[in-house]
């Protein structure tokens, strides 16, 4: 195998554990750990809404420059094939997700964490739910799209 083909497989790699990562947060976010958003309230939510959450965005803040970055090498990498939209999916998909989080999201996320009363927080905490419904089907779309590729795609090591 030839080092072109090992450094496509890195990226690929990496793009799709970010993917994964992120796909996999948002399936646990909807189904495990908040969908009994309603029980929090003024006084636990410090606890389990605002700590879980800045760890997150935390370790977002590392992983989806990468993904960014490996999402366009492979565009380039695939530019001229048939492949190229499911590159393009993937691209979009981290953008969306992004710019979703970023502008929508995070601005909840430090009302709350600033303080609010409950009538607030409640209201607040339905259009969080909304909005990660939001990221969570385009994170899907992303995920189901690199798969996709993966498994149509004939391996890069067989072109050297």
């Amino acid at each position: 195998m030839n080092r072109k083909a090992i450094l496509i497989g890195i990226n690929h790699t990496l793009l799709m554990f970010g993917a994964t990562v992120y796909t996999g947060v948002l399936w646990a976010l909807h189904y495990f750990w908040y969908p009994s958003w309603d029980l929090m309230n003024v006084d636990n939510v410090q606890d389990h809404f605002i700590l879980p959450t800045s760890a997150a965005t935390r370790f977002f803040l590392i992983i989806v420059p990468i993904m960014f970055l490996t999402s366009l090498i492979m565009i380039w990498q695939e530019w001229r094939t048939k492949f190229r939209w499911h590159a393009i999916i993937g691209f979009l998909g981290v953008s969306g997700a992004t710019l979703v989080g970023w502008f929508l999201i995070i601005p909840v996320n430090k009302t709350i964490a600033a303080g609010v009363d409950q009538a607030t927080l409640t209201e607040l905490l339905e259009k969080w739910m909304f909005l990660n419904d939001v990221r969570w089907t385009i994170v899907n779309i992303m995920w189901l799209a690199l798969v996709i590729y993966l498994l149509m795609r004939p391996s890069i090591a067989d072109e050297s």
